[in-house]
């Protein structure tokens, strides 16, 4: 249909060839030389955009924008004008003017200004469209043979990024065909995670960032020169960084990367390699009795404070001083931003906020929010609203101020799983869903990934007998003798554990204050 224009000047009869020119190129102009017809033709008439004169006899152009915008506040208005001065164009402005034009202006101009109004939206999808399917093409052409692990970071990246950038199109077929690539990146990375696993535990020196090397190789250099802040959000994606992000881009310079969860990619096991700087079998073997209570009396993540003072003792860094927090709810955080002036001096603050992946599992136990979230859209939607309200952004605000350094970083994220895979193991074994260790372990999917030797990937073993499994894609799993019961509660869940690029690569963020 054709979008239809208010011309509102004056001297309107002068202006016929701008008229014609814009009529040949498909809008239906009308035409008005007052302000006061202007008012009464919006008031009849379906108007997608007026071009308004600001110096008329009568109601001038302001007068006219501001009666017209009471009534009709979201039409887009574009004033003509000679007046260059500083103080109107604040005016202007400040009444929700969408574009203003200087005279004299030529039909081109009028044109430029009417298309980028109301087709800029089109232009800009059919752009989207073009993109992404060229991104589709170019994700069926990889080599993943090839690939290492910076082009994994860059795949997930731009994977991620396209995650937003769909949403706007609002198209499911485009949403489907996104799901299908993640199907197939997700195989692949797996393929590439199983495959060389083994050596990067046996080889420090040459694989890619994991949890356990962040100590040693990005806290340790930074902590040495000046201030750090580390930010450890439980359970935070990637993609749900690029959705709070530009709420931080004013006050921070902001370097974007990322490192590898350990595997299971779960917080007994990858939260505590961040804090100590260990894989968990070494872990076991240099702190025995601590390991002990952690595992033996579930009380995996108790001793996050005294595992990162090991890690400063063992690196000859014990002079530099450490607070650490904990923040479980609002509370918890609103008293924490209220004390922060008193860690203003500390060598080392770390944080750990647990909203993100309480989020993740209240929702499988609640209704309500399957129904508020039902897909990972909605729930980057949520971290999204959550961190513009929340107290952490209030203190990421005011730690920008500070001569600092902030790291903000996660354990691992999640994935959703769909398809249950059966179980059989003796009453030893764990209840994670997207992984497990115990005795005997027997499953019904040859695409699950079973460590016989658990030594051999960094993990500790609880006796002889010990076996991890580990799961891929959208798997889960549930044990035999509650199939039934389990299979369906969990069904499309957030969970993690298992070998995916959402649960493995996750956020490492370096933020600067911008003075």
């Amino acid at each position: 249909m054709k979008k239809n224009i208010l011309w509102v000047d004056d001297e309107i009869e002068l202006l016929e060839s701008h008229i014609i020119y814009l009529s040949e190129k498909g809008y239906n102009v009308l035409k008005a030389n007052s302000g006061e017809d202007a008012v009464e033709l919006c008031k009849k008439s379906n108007i997608d955009l007026i071009l308004l004169d600001e110096m008329m006899p009568g109601i001038d152009g302001i007068a006219t924008l501001k009666i017209i915008k009471s009534e009709n506040p979201d039409l887009p208005v574009i004033m003509v004008t000679k007046n260059e001065e500083e103080d109107f164009m604040e005016e202007a402005l400040g009444e929700k003017i969408s574009y203003y034009l200087t005279k004299p202006v030529n039909p081109s101009q009028i044109l430029m200004a009417c298309k980028k109004i109301l087709e800029n939206s089109k232009i800009e999808n059919d752009k989207l469209i073009s993109d992404f399917l060229k991104y589709v093409n170019k994700v069926q052409n990889y080599n993943f043979d090839k690939l290492e692990y910076d082009d994994w970071k860059k795949i997930y990246t731009d994977f991620s990024n396209w995650s937003l950038k769909v949403e706007e199109l609002n198209n499911l077929s485009f949403i489907e065909i996104l799901n299908d690539q993640k199907k197939l990146l997700n195989k692949k990375f797996n393929n590439y995670i199983v495959y060389n696993y083994k050596n990067w535990v046996k080889d420090p020196d040459s694989r890619p960032l994991l949890s356990s090397d962040l100590f040693k190789k990005i806290f340790e250099p930074i902590f040495d020169k000046k201030q750090l802040i580390i930010i450890v959000i439980d359970c935070f994606r990637f993609d749900q960084w690029l959705q709070i992000c530009p709420m931080l881009k004013d006050v921070f310079q902001i370097k974007e990367d990322m490192h590898m969860s350990i595997l299971p990619t779960a917080t007994p096991f990858a939260r505590n390699a961040i804090f100590s700087g260990m894989l968990p079998n070494e872990l076991k073997l240099k702190l025995p009795k601590l390991w002990s209570t952690m595992f033996k009396e579930e009380k995996y993540n108790k001793f996050e404070k005294e595992l990162f003072e090991n890690a400063l003792n063992i690196n000859n860094k014990s002079i530099k001083s450490f607070h650490y927090e904990k923040i479980i709810n609002v509370n918890d955080g609103k008293k924490f931003y209220n004390k922060l002036n008193d860690y203003k001096n500390v060598d080392i603050l770390s944080i750990v906020v647990n909203f993100v992946d309480i989020l993740g599992h209240s929702r499988s136990e609640s209704q309500i929010l399957k129904e508020l979230i039902p897909n990972e859209s909605a729930y980057r939607l949520a971290v999204h609203n959550w961190f513009k309200n929340s107290w952490l952004k209030d203190c990421l605000i005011e730690l920008a101020n500070w001569n600092a350094d902030i790291l903000i970083t996660s354990d691992h994220g999640n994935t959703i799983v769909s398809k249950p895979v059966k179980v059989k193991a003796d009453n030893t074994a764990s209840l994670g869903i997207r992984y497990k260790y115990g005795r005997n372990l027997n499953f019904s999917d040859k695409d699950v990934l079973k460590i016989k030797n658990p030594e051999n990937y960094g993990l500790p073993s609880f006796d002889v007998n010990t076996e991890y499994i580990i799961s891929s894609d959208n798997k889960y799993f549930v044990y035999e003798n509650q199939f039934h019961k389990y299979s369906n509660i969990l069904k499309n869940s957030f969970q993690h554990g298992g070998i995916s690029l959402d649960e493995v690569l996750v956020p490492l963020i370096h933020l600067k204050n911008k003075k």
